[in-house]
């Protein structure tokens, strides 16, 4: 079905520079301005295709709607299609240059950006209404001195001295209360009949009301000082220096604090009865958290020749990293498992090596080797901290209910005022509890690379690089509530551990988490720790040759492989819990990387100058990403994380593969809009847990064209004309030009039931697991005028 989708982009802006006294005092200053409008697409139904692509009928979605609006306030505004909006950023820089006299330059830069990007924070839900959207904006500004000094023919000095300020907000739609109200989270089935399973559904959630990221801010004032010492000695070049700041936050959090309403079916739904509630309740207010990280920094730098034609260059750099505030102590949890939450994290082991050497080989600038090798360490991850001072049992009070002590729930109480239920009568409450290992690192990655450079007159070039990272002390959560065995294991499913009781799974094969804490006196409780790895290898060919005058061709090829045992960076510690695993989530479970990519090609080109005309083009594709197999509908290992288990591929050849599974699978396989791509990850996975990241996603690329032409005025100032068609080959063929990864976690089955005498859970098979999406961005036209004077 064809789309009508509308795509703009303006940008403007100015730059004004030039004495303020002659060969004394210069200013320049810029000022741009971007104003753009993309749609935001929820639950865009628009043919079968969208339906199997989103995993529901348009039907059932249609009367979630209806249920919301008649039954729970939703407004009568657009909650589902296409929506357009806005972004605007701004960006004001200016600069003054003061030559003080021949030996001093002073430098003042400031650079101020803001940036509004509404209908723009989403949450993790498959579908979100429209009110479920945020907005985000941020105010920057940052202030630099700079002062250069020439202490004597051999010795210069640079100090930099800087203040940031930065103010950023995620808010609620403006649908709802700024403070905004619970969520209902809705578990939807639609059937999918095929041929070959006339029986064959997709699940999915859809959600209502608000939203756990909003609203936050974060206000950060930071201050940065370095000083850099370059000096001469003889045929050595040496660079002293240090680096050091010290980062005030301030940052409201309301992560999880406005409540979710969990309902099993649609039906649920229009009856209001919630199987489920979960929130963070604050207990001392708005929990907002202040804190002051200081970083400091040494290092030092030698380069010279050993020969004239190798060039060496060797630096060590050391990094310490210390967090200013604790968190409160919490003596239930350290008197329970040894845990202190009381704990200012400090790294002063960052001592790092590098070291690089380049060989002109004969020094005909013919043919060059380049070496280098080193290690780095990243910058330290604030926003722990965040975590661990907001969730130290302290400030809020964790409920998690099913059954009886569910409470009514009163969306359209709570878009006018009612406040989110806090902790349900005869329920007893307990903390999420974030905490930090005493032997806190920050990350440090080994890097190494080797290229050869042939160049071949000065027209044409010929180059490979092998590089190689290796990342230690990465950043991960664990569970640290967890029972240290599972209760019981599954027989037919590679024997994997459920860390529950089997009595205490329901017979529609729902867990509860609250089974599988170690401390009964204690909530969930995750520890951030220095154990995660990963590492790295590629290969990049590439080449470029100069065309006529001006014009030029550049082509490269990248072979990349990338393996983690944890793919978290930032920032909410839950998060690092969505890590795939076979059972036990402490268990690190190696595989792709969820950033990796096998193979990829750039092309860029640009013609010679003709009367003023210049056409450019490039083409990017990139292949190999990856994605896996999924149980979704439940904690089906029986600790917190939901939708998180890697699923078992019951092998339709075996006999004791049930019925229904057997006759999900092979429809799967026999489905001509099933992917290649899942049919060779589920064979590859009969009868096994499927890896991680196991499924390879095709190659895809686009191409985008440049015009570009240049008018002479008057004197130095031209008149600069551009056209850019950007996904030119999506402009040809709708086809073309997009991509159709499946990304990170598809649901291969749902839990659907558990057996007690066998205990084994039942489910249905996700016929649309691996029905292709179309991603990426559709064509546009873009049109420019600069004029410089």
């Amino acid at each position: 079905m064809k789309r009508e989708v509308t795509f703009n982009n303006t940008q403007w802006g100015f730059s004004l520079g030039g004495p303020i006294i002659k060969d004394k005092v210069h200013f320049f200053t810029v000022f741009d301005r971007q104003d753009a409008g993309d749609p935001v697409f929820i639950g865009d139904i628009r043919g079968e295709d969208d339906e199997r692509r989103l995993r529901i009928r348009k039907d059932s979605l249609d009367k979630f709607v209806d249920i919301a609006r008649r039954l729970y306030g939703v407004s009568n505004d657009q909650q589902i299609g296409e929506f357009s909006r806005k972004t605007v950023a701004n960006t004001i820089f200016a600069r003054i240059d003061w030559q003080i006299h021949n030996r001093n330059k002073l430098t003042i830069r400031n650079n101020y950006t803001d940036w509004s990007n509404p209908l723009s924070v989403n949450d993790n839900t498959a579908i979100n209404l429209s009110e479920v959207y945020g907005d985000f904006s941020s105010k920057e500004n940052s202030l630099l001195v700079s002062l250069r000094s020439m202490v004597n023919a051999s010795t210069t000095n640079e100090l930099k001295v800087q203040f940031q300020h930065a103010e950023r907000a995620f808010t609620a739609n403006t649908q709802l209360p700024f403070a905004n109200i619970p969520r209902a989270i809705v578990r939807v089935v639609s059937p999918f009949p095929t041929a070959a399973n006339p029986n064959a559904v997709q699940t999915t959630n859809v959600q209502i009301g608000g939203q756990r990221f909003t609203p936050e801010t974060n206000l950060e004032r930071q201050l940065h000082f370095v000083n850099t010492t370059y000096m001469q000695r003889g045929k050595f070049n040496i660079t002293l220096g240090t680096d050091n700041m010290v980062t005030y936050l301030e940052t409201l959090l309301s992560n999880e604090q406005n409540g979710r309403f969990f309902y099993n079916s649609l039906q649920e739904f229009e009856n209001n009865t919630p199987f489920r509630y979960a929130r963070e309740v604050p207990l001392r207010g708005l929990p907002i958290v202040k804190q002051t990280v200081l970083d400091l920094s040494l290092f030092g730098q030698v380069e010279f020749n050993p020969h004239k034609d190798v060039n060496t260059v060797f630096g060590l750099r050391y990094d310490a990293t210390l967090f200013m505030n604790d968190a409160a102590y919490n003596e239930t949890l350290f008197n329970e498992l040894g845990i202190n939450t009381a704990v200012k994290p400090a790294d002063f082991r960052n001592l790092q090596p590098r070291a690089q050497m380049t060989w002109n080989i004969k020094g005909q600038d013919k043919n060059v080797i380049k070496f280098g090798a080193g290690l780095f360490s990243a910058q330290p991850h604030y926003y722990a901290q965040v975590n661990n001072i907001q969730n130290s049992g302290k400030l809020l009070a964790a409920i998690d209910v099913q059954g009886d002590l569910v409470p009514e729930a009163d969306f359209v109480g709570y878009r006018n005022g009612v406040q989110a239920p806090g902790i349900p009568e005869g329920a007893s409450f307990i903390s999420t509890i974030n905490a930090i290992n005493p032997d806190f690192r920050v990350p440090n990655t080994f890097k190494a690379n080797l290229s050869y450079n042939k160049f071949m007159g000065s027209r044409f070039r010929l180059g490979a690089n092998v590089l190689f990272s290796q990342t230690f002390n990465n950043y991960v959560y664990l569970e640290r509530n967890l029972v240290d065995n599972p209760y019981f294991r599954l027989a037919n499913e590679a024997d994997r551990g459920v860390f529950v009781p089997a009595n205490t799974i329901g017979t529609n094969g729902q867990t509860n988490w609250l089974n599988s804490r170690k401390s009964t006196n204690l909530g969930r409780v995750l520890e951030l720790n220095s154990t995660a790895k990963a590492y790295q290898y590629a290969l990049i060919l590439d080449g470029s040759v100069k065309i006529g005058k001006d014009g030029y061709f550049t082509a490269s090829y990248t072979y990349n492989q990338a393996f983690d045992n944890s793919s978290y960076n930032c920032c909410v510690a839950n998060t690092s819990t969505f890590l795939p695993v076979v059972d036990d989530s402490r268990k690190l479970n190696w595989g792709y990387s969820d950033n990796q990519f096998k193979n990829k090609l750039v092309l860029n080109g640009a013609s010679p100058t003709w009367k003023g005309f210049v056409l450019g083009a490039s083409l990017v594709g990139i292949g190999g990403s990856r994605y896996s197999f999924l149980v979704a509908n439940g904690s089906l290992q029986g600790d917190f994380p939901l939708n998180n288990a890697l699923a078992y591929v019951f092998d339709p050849n075996d006999p004791n593969t049930p019925e229904n599974v057997r006759t999900g699978i092979n429809a799967i396989l026999d489905d001509p809009n099933t992917s290649e791509s899942t049919k060779k990850y589920l064979r590859d996975s009969f009868g096994k847990i499927a890896k991680r990241n196991g499924g390879e996603n095709p190659f895809f690329y686009t191409m985008d064209l440049r015009l570009l032409k240049t008018i002479k005025t008057f004197k130095s100032q031209s008149l600069e004309l551009s056209g850019d068609i950007f996904n030119f080959m999506n402009l040809l063929d709708k086809e073309w030009g997009v991509n159709n990864n499946l990304n990170g976690g598809r649901n291969l089955q749902s839990i659907r039931g558990f057996d007690q005498a066998t205990q084994r859970y039942n489910y249905n098979v996700e016929s649309g697991v691996g029905i292709l999406p179309i991603n990426g961005t559709p064509w546009r036209i873009q049109l420019g005028l600069r004029y410089s004077f």
